[in-house]
């Protein structure tokens, strides 16, 4: 026969009492309700409005904007549009500006079904109605033909470094230039390129401030041409070494006259390697 001991027999109802707290503190943690989903992609496109930009080069970004980037948005996603200019610092107005709305997530022990895939059904059909928006949008801001007396690409980097800042999202860069920065004391057409001098550059840019830090932000360029091939590769040099510093996610492969390898494979990564020095 087992005899239990009084001790234990004192000391049973005290564990009880303690176990009691955690364990209401851990069925309190429950979520009440589904909440949204925050997964999804921010994409942040510059287009250069410049006097160096032609028709025909313009109307192939809103193309790319219309059939490549825009298709391949979904639910939670984040698209910004804005220009590059001279102002760019002292006068920043996105053109485009909208957040899909995020699908919840499923919550097995709280949410209904079919109410749940309803709610889904939904919002499916408020993003394609966004989406339709967007596209009118887009096709007013070629529409009013911006015009640039200069490109100042730097200034639109570090204001993607600030539309990034504390992005759960994963962030996508597009940047739709020829990629000639032309702003005192920058002209990129009269720069006597070498290796030396795409050192010394990066050098005064990173005195001034002007390497942002876009570690984790996968970037494309669409239109980058110039006025002979000997200039476009050496231009296409900075910009490669340039990004290096930034820490971003820049392959050779996403520099180009037109938007390739559209959209960005899960590759291009989500957090970046240190900024380089």
């Amino acid at each position: 026969m087992v005899v239990e001991s009084p001790v234990r027999r004192r000391l049973t109802p005290w564990v009880l009492l303690l176990a009691t707290p955690a364990l209401l503190l851990t069925t309190g943690c429950m979520r009440s309700a589904p909440a949204a989903v925050q997964r999804g992609t921010a994409v942040v496109v510059f287009i250069d409005f410049s006097a160096s930009i032609s028709g025909g080069d313009l109307s192939s970004f809103r193309r790319e904007i219309e059939s490549e980037i825009l298709p391949s948005l979904s639910a939670g996603d984040r698209l910004l549009i804005a220009p590059i200019h001279d102002k760019t610092l002292t006068d920043f107005r996105p053109l485009v500006e909208v957040t899909l709305p995020a699908k919840p997530e499923f919550n097995g022990f709280l949410d209904n079904v079919l109410k749940f895939n309803r709610h889904g059904k939904e919002i499916d059909v408020e993003v394609l109605h966004l989406k339709e928006k967007i596209k009118a949008d887009v096709a007013q801001v070629f529409a009013k033909r911006y015009a640039a007396p200069q490109t100042d690409i730097f200034s639109s980097l570090l204001i993607a470094q600030k539309l990034f800042y504390d992005e759960s999202r994963r962030k996508v860069l597009v940047l739709m230039s020829d990629m000639i920065e032309d702003s005192p004391p920058y002209d990129f057409e009269r720069i006597s390129w070498s290796p030396a001098a795409i050192e010394r550059t990066l050098s005064e840019l990173d005195a001034k401030g002007l390497i942002p830090k876009l570690s984790g932000v996968c970037i494309y360029v669409s239109g980058a041409s110039a006025k002979s091939a000997d200039l476009a590769e050496n231009i296409g040099r900075f910009w490669q070494a340039y990004f290096r510093r930034t820490g971003a996610d820049m392959d050779a492969s996403r520099y180009a006259h037109v938007l390739l390898h559209w959209p960005p494979a899960n590759s291009c990564r989500t957090a970046g390697a240190p900024r380089a020095i």
